[in-house]
């Protein structure tokens, strides 16, 4: 009698104890997947946006969690979708920390784009964080920071979010004469557009000159005009609009790859809106 009574009394803490423990590896088990659902949920984002989907993009953004101005937001999805023809993504997860059941994902980028109305191809880098929230079971988006990556004329959510600028090369200073000279005139001080000139005494002879945009507190923005620059010679115009409202720079040229008389003239300030 009293075996039986132990043997029960084993079998009722055993099972017990094996469901204790098989409670704790679901929770870790459903801890751990939360991290994988939202990179699953950022995947399928960057799909939507490449395939300019808008109404599978905003699908996984939540319009009445939303911190930021979602009408904005969805104003300038459009505007990318009209302006840009996406060439390439590359990204890079840094990290994801949590908030609860919210998840922080944190994200390293490159894109290439092309504008539609002209032949400029445009390299961006920078560093964003997004805010995910779990709703009715499925995570979306209610927050982006530092971003330029989707959204390129939507003001910047700059909180706690660190500024990561591209490599940078050093300038090495030429003074030689009888060569180019490169210089913005109409430094979108005015407007959305600028242009590059040259001053020089001869025409540039690498078929494309670089230029890079660098908004205030920002990521910088890299494009090409394809084409040469006889003495004299302007570009025509290039769009700035994403120095609008921030100020920022101007830069020519701005890894060397062109042997000018002036090195030093190729930088011009765009002041900020007021």
């Amino acid at each position: 009698m009293l075996k039986n009574i132990l043997l029960i009394i084993f079998l009722l803490f055993g099972s017990f104890a094996y469901s204790a423990n098989d409670f704790d590896k679901n929770i870790i088990i459903h801890n751990q997947t939360r991290d994988d659902k939202v990179k699953s949920v950022f995947k399928e984002l960057m799909k939507y946006y490449e395939d300019e989907d808008e109404t599978g993009f905003f699908s996984l953004i939540s319009e009445d969690r939303f911190l930021q101005d979602f009408m904005l937001f969805e104003q300038a999805i459009e505007k990318d979708f009209r302006t840009y023809e996406i060439l390439d993504f590359d990204y890079w997860i840094d990290k994801i920390t949590s908030d609860g059941v919210k998840r922080y994902l944190y994200v390293k980028w490159e894109k290439r784009y092309e504008l539609i109305n002209g032949n400029n191809e445009l390299t961006q880098r920078g560093y964003s964080r997004f805010l995910f929230d779990e709703i009715n079971g499925k995570y979306k988006l209610i927050e982006l920071a530092g971003n330029n990556l989707w959204g390129n004329s939507l003001p910047e959510w700059k909180e706690e979010v660190p500024h990561i600028a591209g490599e940078e090369i050093p300038k090495e200073v030429k003074t030689t004469n009888g060569q180019p000279d490169l210089i913005i005139e109409e430094n979108c001080n005015e407007g959305q557009y600028f242009s590059i000139k040259n001053i020089g005494s001869t025409s540039t002879t690498n078929g494309s000159i670089e230029y890079r945009l660098s908004p205030n507190m920002s990521s910088s923005t890299d494009g090409v005009y394809h084409g040469n620059l006889a003495p004299g010679e302007s570009s025509g115009e290039l769009d700035c609009s994403s120095l609008q409202g921030y100020g920022g720079t101007i830069e020519v040229d701005p890894n060397n790859q062109i042997d000018e008389s002036d090195e030093n003239n190729n930088v011009a300030n765009v002041s900020p809106l007021i």
